[in-house]
């Protein structure tokens, strides 16, 4: 029903042409920059909700993570570090003996 609503047509040499006024014209071009402009509008705040929600995100983890660092290390609970290089050339050597493919190898163990 409202398809066409501003378009005129002309008969110029017995042929049928489809006309729009300036007036028509600039009418469709302003719509054309009101659709874009809410559009990229749109867009913009969906971002930065996104943006405050990966904030929020982020301060949790956070929170987690120093809540999980208030608990007690290895080395309180009275493990040297000696001890736990000697665990790790163990774990390595058993690896080693069973000829299984282990993406971990200890290069140097020095003391600190």
């Amino acid at each position: 029903m409202l398809n066409m609503l501003l378009e005129k047509k002309v008969e110029i040499g017995g042929e049928i042409v489809t006309y729009l006024s300036a007036g028509e014209g600039l009418l469709y071009a302003l719509l054309g920059f009101a659709v874009t402009f809410f559009g990229i509008v749109i867009l913009i705040a969906v971002i930065w909700a996104v943006g405050k929600i990966m904030n929020e995100v982020k301060k949790r983890d956070t929170a987690k993570k120093e809540e999980v660092s208030e608990t007690p290390d290895v080395q309180e609970e009275g493990l040297p570090p000696e001890v736990k290089a000697a665990i790790v050339a163990a774990i390595a050597a058993y690896y080693a003996q069973e000829r299984s493919v282990c993406e971990f190898k200890v290069k140097r163990i020095r003391r600190l």
